[in-house]
């Protein structure tokens, strides 16, 4: 059976920031060339209604997005002006997984100290990646016209949750001291 996972990747090394996972998180990934990104250890994109495919960082848009799924690899190729360009920042795919085998589960890895701006930069994606998550169904409800007020209300209180996250880097004691943001429930 399959699940989903979101995948933070950063754009100048195409090495993983962060995986948030329903399911196994044994994926690799890493920048063939300029521009060039290749997966290994997913079943490709998740589909709708359980995936929203993918999400760049605000310094990204301006960049083109292609993605494709052959032999097992996910490759993601970015373009600017139609010539491979690396992301100035990272990119969010949501992707297909195993689902984890509940006897497989291990203990969360001892992470190396890291100097606080790749600290915080990990923070943000990790959460920036939980407010995607949330933000992709509830925003599906309301393009259809099948969003509750409920569903409404969340979708807008996670909007605001996000762009607050977005603007944890502005903050004067970035990265060293950083007031987070409070999800919402």
């Amino acid at each position: 059976m399959t699940t989903r996972a979101a995948i933070n990747i950063l754009g100048s090394t195409g090495e993983i920031i962060d995986i948030t996972s329903l399911g196994v998180s044994t994926i690799e990934s890493k920048r063939e060339s300029p521009g060039i990104y290749q997966l290994v250890g997913t079943q490709g994109m998740a589909r709708a209604p359980e995936g929203w495919g993918y999400v760049v960082n605000q310094m990204d848009v301006d960049k083109t997005v292609a993605i494709s799924y052959a032999e097992q690899v996910l490759h993601v190729c970015v373009t600017l002006d139609d010539k491979p360009t690396d992301l100035s920042h990272s990119i969010t795919l949501h992707v297909a997984v195993d689902e984890l085998p509940v006897s497989s589960m291990s203990p969360p890895e001892q992470v190396p100290e890291m100097d606080p701006a790749q600290e915080a930069q990990r923070e943000y994606a990790h959460l920036r990646a939980i407010a995607d998550y949330a933000i992709a169904p509830l925003q599906d409800a309301v393009d259809i016209d099948e969003a509750s007020e409920e569903d409404a209300a969340r979708l807008k209180a996670w909007k605001k949750y996000r762009v607050a996250l977005n603007r944890v880097f502005e903050q004067s004691g970035y990265p060293d001291a950083i007031d987070w943001p409070v999800a919402p429930e």
